[in-house]
């Protein structure tokens, strides 16, 4: 029997495998993700709560440094969500860094 060369190439990795490939490289923002994977930012934010989950049980973490107003330094300590917040709470501007992800 002879093997084709398609049976011998990797099964396709989902959406969240490229992901956290792409995050064991180096750190990368949410915009970056999505332009490579070629997927919709959105879907991204969407997928990083349930790769969180899947790292926690290998004993590894999704680390976001905190989210600070670009404006006036505010420092969003206590946000668990992995989106960018819409605006800062002191200064009431919406210029707030954008997230980076890495694994830990």
């Amino acid at each position: 029997m002879k093997t084709s060369e398609n049976d011998l190439r990797e099964p396709p990795r989902t959406v969240r495998q490229r992901i956290i490939q792409l995050l064991q490289e180096q750190e990368r923002g949410a915009k970056e993700l999505s332009q490579r994977l070629g997927v919709r930012e959105k879907e991204i934010y969407e997928h990083l709560g349930h790769i969180a989950k899947s790292l926690a049980a290998k004993g590894m973490r999704l680390q976001v440094p905190p989210f600070e107003c670009l404006r006036c330094g505010y420092v969003f300590r206590e946000r668990e969500r992995y989106t960018r917040p819409g605006r800062c709470p002191r200064c009431r501007e919406s210029h707030i860094q954008t997230p980076v992800y890495r694994l830990g």
